[in-house]
Order: C-alpha cells, then structure tokens, then sequence
C-alpha cells in the first residue's frame, strides 16, 4: 500500500505572538509545523518551539513572498499549507485537504479566505470566499517573490474548495489602524519597485484609472456600506494601499512633472469641477423647497 502524503504548514512570523498561538492551534493536526522566525524580540520563535514546531531562523524581510519557499524547502512534507500568524484554520480543512491531498490530478487548492477587518468579517463574497491557491505539492509548486502575488499553477491542476464557512482560513487582516499603516509601509516600496522592475512606466493616466477601478471594486462591488462603518473603512484602507503603491511607483521612477500628465490631470479636474457643480444645483431646488415647506407650517 502506498504511504499517506504527509502535510506540513509552514508559518512566516516577526513578533507576532499574541496572533501565532491561536494560528497554530488551529493547525495542530498537521504531521509537521515549520515556523520560520524573522528575528522576533517577543518571544514568537520559543512559543512555536514550545507547541512543537519545528524553528527556522532567518534575518529580517520586508515582505514574507521573499522566503515562501525559503520556509517550504525547510519542511519535509508531500504537502505545504502556507499560514500567515494572523490566519487560522476552519474545523473542516484537515479531513477535506487530507482527501484531496491523496488524488493524484491535482498539483494545489485555492483555499477561500475569510477576512476580518477590525474585528468583522465582511459579507460580499468578494472579501469572505477570496480563493488562494494556498496548499501545494511541494515539489510542483514555487512561490513568486513579488509582493502579493501567488503561485503560477495549471488551471487544470488547480482544485477549489467551495466557499463554505468550515472550509476556510480566517484571516484577522487589518485588526488595527496602526497595523494597516504598518503593511503599507512595507508593502508600497516593494510593489512600486516590482512594477519597475518589470519595465513599467508610471503615467498619470494608469494611475487615475486604476485607483478608480479598485474604488468601485471596494466600495460598490465588494457593498462596503452594507457593512457600515467597519465596511467603508476597510475599503477606504484598501483603497488607500493602492494610491501609496502608485505614489511610490511615481516618486521612485523620478518624481518627474511631464505635459502631458499635467493636461490629463487638469481635464480630471475640470470634469470634478462640473459635476460638483451639477450637484450642488440639483440640492438647491431641494433645499428652497424644505424651507418653503417648514416657514409655511
């Protein structure tokens, strides 16, 4: 009889103690915990060695794609579940990763994500079953090191669990505002040298165009109001991340002042202008009219 597949998760972790022991509860039935430690001072690396994980030691990064498979290549494992501190396993993912795992058609499985942003969880699909081809074959699949990309797998290889509530990991993403700030601190640099990296050429344009895009994504289609408060914030950082990301793009491709990025910005200014006006008109007539109607009374 062949052997069962074995299952490692393997954890990235920088002072982040209060978060990884809940994170490594929730994967205590895996064959092996990896924990790779970025140079913690609280005490992060002795709790993992203490719940059993296996301690790797590394100097410090920025963002955790520059060792994904510094920490896979650690594990001995047939099978790598990448875990985040602030992530946790829902009570139906050992059975049903266990099963898949022991198919031979499948090189990885996009886990849905479930976000919380400070403290609740959104309700659009968009942020509460977020697919990430989180657990791989770890002899098939490789980590890019771009900032948030993931791995490249064959769609046809590519298993996704259903967006089930007990099938997902949790993700505690932005617990607090001075957390937010702090991933946008590391993150913006190193996406905005990625895009350079790759020969990309800031312009007004693409930059106006894309932070419209990821405006209606967050606040319309991903229903941000429908959350309340907790919903528009969470938007408005996501919203906010992006906007960093092409600051830095601009301001380390030269923070360079061109014609024709000036005419562009200055017609997106005179269509603000416009319907700003517009509706400022239309509450007018409203207005005269509710005064009207209450001196009448």
């Amino acid at each position: 009889m062949r052997a069962a597949p074995t299952i490692s998760v393997c954890i990235v972790c920088r002072n982040e103690v209060e978060k990884l022991a809940d994170c490594l509860d929730s994967v205590a039935w895996a064959d092996e915990i990896v924990v790779m430690d970025l140079g913690s001072s609280d005490g992060s690396a002795e709790l993992a060695g203490s719940r059993g994980a296996h301690v790797v030691e590394h100097e410090p990064v920025p963002i955790v794609e520059l060792v994904r498979n510094d920490v896979a290549d650690a594990a001995t494992g047939t099978w790598i579940l990448a875990l985040d501190p602030d992530e946790r396993a829902a009570d139906g993912l050992p059975e049903e990763l266990r099963r898949i795992a022991a198919r031979d058609d499948v090189d990885a499985v996009a886990i849905p994500v479930m976000n919380y942003d400070f403290g609740f969880p959104a309700s659009s699909a968009i942020h509460r079953f977020d697919p990430k081809p989180r657990f791989y074959r770890r002899d098939r699949v490789r980590w890019p090191t771009e900032p948030n990309e993931l791995p490249h797998v064959d769609p046809a290889r590519l298993y996704r669990l259903p967006d089930r509530e007990d099938l997902v990991l949790r993700h505690l993403r932005n617990v607090t505002i001075a957390e937010a700030i702090d991933r946008v601190l590391r993150y913006a640099p190193a996406e905005a040298q990625a895009r350079i990296a790759a020969g990309q050429v800031f312009t007004a344009r693409a930059m106006v165009r894309r932070l419209a895009q990821k405006t209606r994504k967050q606040f319309i289609e991903a229903r941000a109001f429908d959350d309340g408060v907790p919903g528009i914030v969470r938007a408005g950082v996501l919203v906010a991340f992006d906007f960093y990301v092409w600051a830095a793009f601009w301001q380390m491709s030269g923070a360079r002042r061109t014609p024709e990025d000036d005419r562009y910005v200055r017609r997106i200014g005179r269509a603000v202008d416009v319907a700003w006006s517009a509706m400022a008109a239309t509450r007018l007539p409203a207005r005269a009219a509710r005064s009207l109607r209450g001196r009448r009374r």
